[in-house]
């Protein structure tokens, strides 16, 4: 099985930039259930190996990447988006290390 699909969830400019640069699966969602619902759904896509998600909307589910991150494929990444960096990234990467390894760093 290949996993060769990325997905991109973010506001609008974010979406559009990964278009440009050829990715097909994006979602702009409005609210946190429609965010939650595009990570699931791209999840569990067979074929899904990136699904790239912004920050700020990363924060608003964080709850649900941490669960699904226990699975190494597909791998989700947390970027900022055009206002900059959340910290959430941070937040999110400590707390799968914590799991990991049983101990926590600081990044």
């Amino acid at each position: 099985m290949i996993n060769d699909k990325i997905a991109v969830i973010g506001d609008r400019d974010t979406v559009i930039g990964f278009r440009m640069a050829g990715v097909k699966e994006s979602t702009i969602p409005s609210n946190p259930d429609e965010t939650r619902e595009a990570l699931v759904d791209y999840f569990r896509d067979p074929d899904m190996g990136l699904i790239i998600i912004t920050e700020p909307l990363a924060k608003t589910v964080e709850k649900t990447i941490l669960e699904l991150s226990v699975s190494p494929v597909p791998v989700i990444v947390l970027i900022p988006d055009r206002s900059g960096s959340t910290g959430a990234y941070e937040k999110v990467l400590k707390e799968l290390v914590r799991r990991a390894v049983g101990i926590e760093i600081d990044i």
